[in-house]
């Protein structure tokens, strides 16, 4: 079980660490609702994430890889997905590095965020995730070294539970910070906002960039091995 986790961690760490949806999850904080707000944005990405996981865990048995005996194949699978995951990531640092100043603001409808109700929320966590590629190559890296530790199906779902709640790891924080101090934590996270829109790009390229390569290399190493 440690062996797995050690595994999960990189791809962890690059699925939680996300300036964009942490801005989105402030900027909920200051809907009329606030906390439920925010809390249903935070269970839509929860919920696209469990669906997201449970579908390719399927497809994975169907073509027979969650099989032990065939355990050689499915490391060569989660080694091309680090690969894959790895060039999908430099990708996406290489075009914020080359956008036009003009693109590098957060998109537009950010500024519409204020106004959501939790119903519109939780649509925009759960939409947000399932139209992201990105979010299908890091789900399905997750899942297939989930699979690699030959858990029982039962154990393996609440890992990739366990595993989903983790990734929300900040949105929580957030979150909680609101409910416990609600004055002091307005401008605590207002300042993170600004520092963060200030910020933005040089975070998605640091961040695209250092596992980018991180995966790249592992995933050769990998199938090296």
């Amino acid at each position: 079980m440690a062996e797995l986790w050690t595994n999960l961690l990189p791809i962890l760490a690059v699925m939680f660490i996300s300036p964009a949806r942490t801005l989105a999850v402030i900027l909920l904080l200051h809907t009329p609702k606030k906390t439920v707000t925010a809390f249903a944005y935070v269970v839509g990405m929860i919920g696209a994430m469990m669906i997201q996981g449970v579908a390719l865990g399927f497809l994975m048995s169907v073509v027979g890889l969650t099989v032990e005996r065939r355990g050689g194949d499915l490391m060569t699978v989660v080694s091309i997905l680090f690969v894959v995951t790895g060039i999908i990531l430099l990708v996406g640092a290489s075009k914020f590095i080359f956008r036009d100043d003009d693109d590098k603001a957060p998109p537009a409808w950010f500024a519409k965020i204020e106004t959501m109700s939790p119903g519109q929320a939780l649509k925009l966590g759960f939409g947000w995730l399932m139209v992201s590629p990105k979010q299908w190559v890091l789900v399905l890296t997750a899942v297939a070294v989930i699979f690699a530790a030959y858990l029982p199906p039962a154990t393996s779902i609440v890992n990739f539970f366990i595993f989903t709640l983790l990734v929300q790891t900040v949105f929580f924080i957030i979150i909680a910070l609101q409910i416990v101090m609600p004055d002091q934590s307005q401008k605590i996270l207002d300042a993170l906002f600004v520092w963060l829109k200030k910020h933005l790009i040089t975070l998605a390229i640091a961040i695209f960039g250092f596992f980018g390569l991180f995966f790249l290399i592992k995933g050769f190493v990998g199938l090296a091995g």
